[in-house]
């Protein structure tokens, strides 16, 4: 359980909320089932004599970056644990990368977002070293969605000897294979078009089956956040870009900082379509913990199998 007063633990909630510009629905969330599972965790992680690496899923847009956020701060000011959180947008292949794989493999692959467009290896590596107690610091690669590459500056994590947390966010998380012959039929105009062999489909889903289901062998736990529909995440992605770009030209460093337009967003997303209706699906039969969302991300209703 949290270590903390119900008043300490509301300030964690107003401060972060205030400071992240969130509405009244993440505070919401948050008081029905976010403190709940951020107590479970911490119930989970006492069992083990090593960090804790718990996979949290969702889709674009449907607020997993920002609920890691919530849980890192919840967890590092109301108990006696670290958390630490990995993202698995910032191991995406460096641009370069991705347009090698477009050259040899399928033109699609230069767009970020598949499974295929990670550097897999290197995040398991460092799933690898949480989990043998290997303590000391910890670089994480970052990616630069508006520049599409790795950004030059890394992220350094404080790995110590107290007990931990990690959590593993992103939008295709614990995501199985699906099963060959449904690869056959595209599912959409964008595959009919853009994909007419299915060789992109193919690889996409071959890299599920064997480096992504390795990497999510690694997880103690899944949870996720399950969007209403695919349709709804073009939504949020629209907003998503907005709040990216608003961010950046406010920090002064990147005034006039661009990102997709609507219509830049709507082809983008449709590289997501085929694994987000099948995460959709699959995972709430997969997934340990999980919050069915509306619209406007208020939760209905959650699951657990914990």
């Amino acid at each position: 359980m949290l270590q903390a007063t119900d008043v300490e633990i509301e300030r964690v909630l107003r401060e972060f909320a205030d400071a992240e510009v969130l509405n009244n629905v993440f505070v919401r969330n948050a008081r029905g089932y976010f403190f709940d599972f951020a107590a479970m965790l911490l119930e989970n992680a006492r069992s083990l004599d090593r960090p804790l690496i718990a996979g949290l899923n969702g889709s674009q847009g449907s607020g997993k970056s920002t609920l890691a956020a919530f849980l890192r701060r919840v967890i590092n000011e109301c108990s006696d644990y670290d958390c630490h959180v990995i993202s698995i947008d910032d191991f995406y292949l460096t641009k370069d990368a991705r347009q090698a794989l477009a050259s040899n493999v399928h033109p699609l692959l230069a767009t970020r977002g598949v499974p295929g467009t990670h550097d897999v290896g290197a995040m398991r590596s460092i799933i690898d070293r949480f989990k043998s107690n290997e303590f000391g610091s910890i670089e994480l690669p970052v990616f630069d969605k508006l520049l599409d590459d790795r950004a030059k500056t890394v992220q350094t994590i404080n790995f110590g000897a107290k007990r931990s947390i990690v959590l593993v966010e992103g939008w295709c998380v614990g995501v199985p294979a699906q099963a060959t012959e449904v690869l056959s039929q595209p599912i959409s105009h964008f595959e009919s078009v853009n994909d007419t062999e299915a060789i992109w489909r193919h690889y996409v889903n071959e890299s599920l089956a064997t480096d992504y289901a390795d990497l999510f062998s690694e997880l103690d736990c899944l949870s996720m956040l399950n969007p209403p529909s695919f349709e709804t995440v073009y939504d949020w992605r629209v907003d998503q870009e907005m709040r990216l770009v608003q961010a950046r030209s406010s920090m002064g460093t990147d005034p006039d900082a661009k990102g997709m337009n609507p219509r830049q967003i709507r082809e983008f997303v449709e590289n997501f379509r085929r694994v987000s209706l099948h995460a959709i699906d699959a995972l709430p039969g997969i997934a340990d913990f999980g919050w069915h969302l509306r619209a406007d991300r208020l939760i209905t209703d959650q699951w657990s199998s914990i």
